[in-house]
């Protein structure tokens, strides 16, 4: 469904002149710089290769080519600031995480 090109673009890591590294939208300037962002994709420079696409109102696709793990998350986003952030990109890491240590160990 997605071009070649475009796929490992995305995957490739971050092309000189974007910013290597970014904070969470919203984050404390104190807030570590986990994520690197190109051509409308969010990357989690982890080591599975995983990267997502986020809409403003809550919805994601993330993937985690490492992991063999696609996660479509369908969702409203609370505006309100005295709602903490959830931390679904690193949820979603350690579902992939889970499900390869269990439905991985079990196909080896």
């Amino acid at each position: 469904m997605v071009p070649e090109e475009v796929a490992t673009a995305i995957v490739s890591g971050v092309p000189d002149g974007y910013p290597r590294r970014v904070r969470l939208p919203a984050a404390p300037p104190t807030y570590p710089a986990t994520l690197s962002y190109h051509d409308l994709w969010w990357i989690p420079n982890d080591a599975y290769g995983s990267y997502m696409a986020s809409g403003i109102h809550g919805r994601r696709l993330s993937g985690s080519p490492g992991l063999d793990l696609v996660v479509v998350h369908f969702g409203s986003q609370v505006i309100s600031p005295a709602v903490p952030a959830v931390p679904l990109v690193q949820a979603f890491l350690r579902l992939g995480v889970h499900l390869d240590s269990t439905v991985g160990a079990a196909t080896r």
